[in-house]
C-alpha cells in the first residue's frame, strides 16, 4: 500500500519535472534564436579620398572708393586729426581714441604677472617648498582679503561716481575710469577666490588619500601649485598681448591713400567696436569684398587664404579669385534670418585677375566662398557613424558579422562628414544611422 502511494507520488513529480524541462528547453531555444538573429544595419565602406569643405556668405563689392574706417576698441574720442576733403596716405592717423583705461588695465596685468613670476621663481629654487601647504593656503587667504578690500573700495568709488555723473558733476571720462578700476578689482578678487578654493579642495583630496605620507602630500600639492602659477603666467601674458593690440588700435589709421569724404567721429564722444569713424575715397583700381562671417567659422580663416567671389548673372555664374586681406579682431551682435541672436566678424578680401570680361560694379552683391578644410588623402565617414561618450568619439565597425566598438580620433567635422585620423583604415565597414539601443559591442549584424 505504502509502495503504491510512493509510486503514484513519483509519477506525478515526474510529470512536473518533464514539463519544466520542456519549458526551459523552449525558452533556451527562443533565446538562442534571438541571440543569433542579426540586426539589419546600414553599412558604409571606407575609402581614402579628397575632402573639401566650403563656407558661403553674402558679400558686397567696393571698387576704388568709400572705404569705411571702423573702431576696433571702446573708448572716448580723444582727437580727430582730419576734416572732409583732407588728403591722406596709408598709415596716417585719422582719429585718436583714449587709451588710458587700457594702459591702466595693462599695468594691473603686468603687476599680476610680476607677482606670479616671483612666486614661480620661489617655487623653482625651493623657497615655496619650505612652507607647509597650510601656510601657503593661509597666504592665499591673506591675498584674498586684500583683493576683497580693494574690490569693495572700487565698488564704493564707482557707485559714488555714477551718482555724481547722473547729477552732471563729473565727466563721462571720470565715470569710465572708475568703472574700469572696479571691473579690474572685481576680476582680481574673483581670481584670488578661485585660487584659494581650488587649493583647499586639492589639499583636502590629497589628505583623504590614506596611502600618502605628509611628505608626498606636500610634494604633490606644490607640483599642483607650480602648474597653477604657470597657467596664471600664460594667461596674464596673453591678456597683456591683447591689451597691446588694443592700445595700438586706439590710433585709427587710414588703410589706403585717398581723400577723406566723411568724418562721423567728429559727432560722437565715445567709440565702440564696429562704429564708423571715417570714410576714405580712393582712385585705385582695387576690388574689395566685404562680408561678416559667423564666429565659429573664423578659426578656420586666415589673412592670405585664397577665396572666390561668385556672381550670378541670370543663371550664369561668374567666379573671381581673391585673397583674404583683413579679419577684424572683434565680433558684433547680429540677428539671423530667423530672428536668433548671433555674433559675426567683419572680413575683407581683395579680388585679383578680374579679366577683360569683368562685370562687377561698386555695391554689387556676390557670394563669398571660403575653403575651411581641404585634404587630398583622408578617411572620412558620415556624421551618423560617429558617436560620443564621455567626450570620446567611437564608431561601430562591422567585424566578422558583428558590431565592434572602435575608439576613433576625429580631426575635423564638416556639416555632413567627420575626418578620422586614427582608428580606421581603407576597406573597413562602419555602421551608420543606427539605433544605439539595438547596436552594442558584439551584437550580430547584417548589412542591408
Amino acid at each position: 500500500m505504502k509502495k503504491n502511494r510512493l509510486s503514484k507520488l513519483f509519477e506525478e513529480r515526474k510529470k512536473y519535472i518533464i514539463m519544466f524541462v520542456i519549458i526551459v528547453a523552449i525558452i533556451t531555444a527562443f533565446s538562442i534564436k534571438n541571440i543569433n538573429k542579426a540586426v539589419s544595419v546600414e553599412a558604409y565602406s571606407i575609402n581614402q579620398g579628397t575632402l573639401k569643405d566650403t563656407y558661403k556668405e553674402n558679400a558686397v563689392i567696393s571698387f576704388g572708393k568709400g572705404y569705411h574706417i571702423l573702431s576696433k576698441v571702446n573708448g572716448n574720442i580723444k582727437e580727430v586729426l582730419v576734416d572732409e576733403n583732407t588728403a591722406v596716405k596709408k598709415g596716417d592717423v585719422l582719429v585718436r581714441i583714449s587709451n588710458r583705461d587700457l594702459v591702466y588695465q595693462k599695468q594691473l596685468r603686468q603687476s599680476n604677472l610680476d607677482s606670479y613670476m616671483a612666486k614661480k621663481e620661489e617655487s623653482d629654487i625651493g623657497k615655496l617648498m619650505a612652507t607647509s601647504p597650510m601656510e601657503y593656503i593661509n597666504g592665499l587667504g591673506s591675498s584674498l582679503e586684500s583683493a576683497r578690500a580693494a574690490y569693495e573700495a572700487a565698488q564704493t568709488e564707482y557707485n559714488a561716481k555714477q551718482a555724481l555723473y547722473e547729477s552732471q558733476s563729473i565727466s563721462l571720462i571720470e565715470l569710465e575710469s572708475a568703472k574700469a578700476s572696479f571691473e579690474s578689482a572685481k576680476s582680481n578678487f574673483e581670481t584670488a577666490s578661485s585660487r584659494l578654493d581650488e587649493s583647499n579642495k586639492y589639499l583636502k583630496s590629497l589628505k583623504e588619500d590614506e596611502g600618502l605620507s605628509e611628505k608626498d602630500i606636500s610634494k604633490k600639492f606644490y607640483e599642483s601649485t607650480k602648474k597653477q602659477l604657470e597657467a596664471a603666467i600664460d594667461a596674464e601674458k596673453t591678456a597683456i598681448a591683447q591689451l597691446d593690440m588694443q592700445i595700438d588700435d586706439c590710433e585709427v589709421k587710414s588703410e589706403y591713400d585717398g581723400i577723406v569724404s566723411s568724418v562721423p567721429a567728429k559727432n560722437i564722444s565715445m567709440a565702440v567696436p564696429g562704429q564708423e569713424l571715417a570714410v576714405v575715397d580712393t582712385d585705385n583700381n582695387e576690388y574689395r569684398l566685404e562680408c561678416s562671417v559667423l564666429t565659429d567659422v573664423i578659426p578656420y580663416l586666415h589673412v592670405g587664404d585664397e577665396m572666390e567671389a561668385e556672381f550670378d548673372l541670370r543663371g550664369t555664374k561668374k567666379v573671381y579669385k581673391g585673397k583674404i586681406s583683413e579679419i577684424y579682431d572683434f565680433a558684433t551682435e547680429d540677428k539671423s534670418p530667423l530672428g536668433l541672436k548671433e555674433y559675426r566678424v567683419k572680413l575683407v578680401a581683395t579680388l585679383n585677375d578680374m579679366g577683360e570680361d569683368n562685370i562687377l560694379k561698386n555695391g554689387y552683391g556676390v557670394d563669398a566662398i571660403f575653403t575651411l578644410y581641404k585634404n587630398d588623402n583622408v578617411i572620412a565617414v558620415p556624421l551618423g557613424a560617429v558617436f560620443t561618450e564621455n567626450e570620446s568619439d567611437y564608431v561601430f565597425k562591422i567585424d566578422e558579422g558583428r558590431a565592434k566598438k572602435i575608439p576613433v580620433t576625429v580631426s575635423y567635422k564638416s556639416s555632413t562628414e567627420a575626418v578620422i585620423s586614427e582608428g580606421l583604415q581603407k576597406g573597413d565597414k562602419v555602421i551608420i544611422n543606427s539605433d544605439e539601443e539595438k547596436i552594442n559591442d558584439g551584437v550580430k549584424v547584417r548589412a542591408k
